[in-house]
């Protein structure tokens, strides 16, 4: 069970009372779990008369548009000056779903500069301690929406969540644990989302399909070339990858957030123990990394590719070309008994 230390508790309250203006800022690539937790927050705290803002550091996935305030967010990659003086305008920094500055990419020099308080609420592992002021860092949450549930329940807020904030902590917990698939041998993690579900009188297939049944023709064709054409399988069957150029997602007019779970049918393959998927951007690859029963693919992308995670799902980069990257790990891998 998740039990927040109360002098934790008092802390932030202090920390939330005596600020005006509060910077919430999401990890790159932001995903369920982070604009969850972002835009929840940033619900609770308005309601706690405070005003607020989301900043992420590039583009928000097509398919959590749907969430309330979604069009409020201040993207740093599309309007770097307006994220930049939203941050140095506020008196309080509050980090989610990231242990480490540099999970935030160009946006992070801002965030060193940065010179009010920050807070992190985070459930990765091996947080930077030394760089924020107060942290919340329990690894053994299924993910950051449910630590800030928990959060707000043991700070006597829970009488302040409604719709915009359990509908997107819920999609944070959904998306996290690919819909309660991993992270979620914890009865809390579903007594958690049952919670959110009567507080917010969520419809659970409405958010379902909206997250997951709502993608566009083209990010299908995408799909099917991806299993198609790019799926490579190695090591006698117990590792799969697929690897992406940005040529091939300009072909299909797909963008960051059609990737979203692509790597997962690399690992759906019978025997496969490790699945990889490695995609082209500008200045480097990044790799997203699936295992199963106990290959750490968290030890295994900061060990040997800038990264890390969790115990089986992690991402890293790299910044060869994709040739030399992919050669890179499969001679890793070769060498590594699964």
């Amino acid at each position: 069970m998740i039990r927040i230390p109360e002098n934790k508790i008092f802390q932030l309250k202090q920390i939330v009372q005596d600020a005006t203006k509060i910077a919430i800022v999401s990890h790159t690539n932001p995903d369920g779990d982070t604009i969850g937790s972002a835009l929840a927050m940033s619900y609770l705290l308005r309601k706690l008369d405070k005003k607020t803002s989301v900043i992420v550091p590039d583009e928000v996935p097509e398919f959590l548009t749907f969430l309330t305030g979604i069009n409020e967010i201040v993207n740093f990659s599309i309007n770097p000056e307006l994220a930049v003086e939203t941050l140095h305008q506020s008196d309080l920094l509050l980090c989610v779903d990231f242990n480490a500055t540099h999970r935030t990419g160009k946006f992070s020099t801002h965030l060193d500069s940065f010179s009010g308080p920050k807070v992190m609420i985070d459930h990765h592992i091996s947080p930077d301690e030394h760089y924020f002021d107060l942290l919340f860092s329990f690894v053994e949450s299924s993910s950051t929406s449910e630590l800030i549930f928990h959060l707000i329940q043991q700070s006597g807020w829970e009488n302040l969540i409604d719709k915009d904030i359990a509908q997107p902590l819920f999609v944070g917990i959904m998306t996290d644990t690919g819909s309660y698939a991993h992270s979620a041998d914890r009865s809390e993690v579903f007594t958690s989302s049952a919670r959110l579900i009567e507080l917010g009188g969520l419809k659970v297939k409405e958010i379902h399909d909206l997250v997951y049944n709502n993608f566009k023709e083209n990010r299908l064709r995408f799909l099917g070339f991806c299993i198609s054409e790019k799926l490579v399988v190695i090591k006698t069957g117990l590792v799969a990858y697929i690897w992406v150029t940005k040529n091939e997602m300009e072909r299909f007019s797909v963008n960051e957030g059609d990737l979203e779970g692509v790597v997962n049918y690399a690992l759906s393959i019978a025997g496969v123990e490790l699945a990889v998927l490695f995609k082209e951007k500008e200045e480097h690859i990044k790799l997203s990394f699936r295992s199963r029963k106990f290959f750490d693919v968290n030890k295994f992308a900061r060990a040997y590719f800038n990264g890390g995670g969790h115990l089986h799902a992690a991402g890293g980069k790299s910044f060869d070309s994709m040739e030399l990257t992919i050669q890179k790990f499969t001679k890793l891998i070769e060498e590594i008994e699964l």
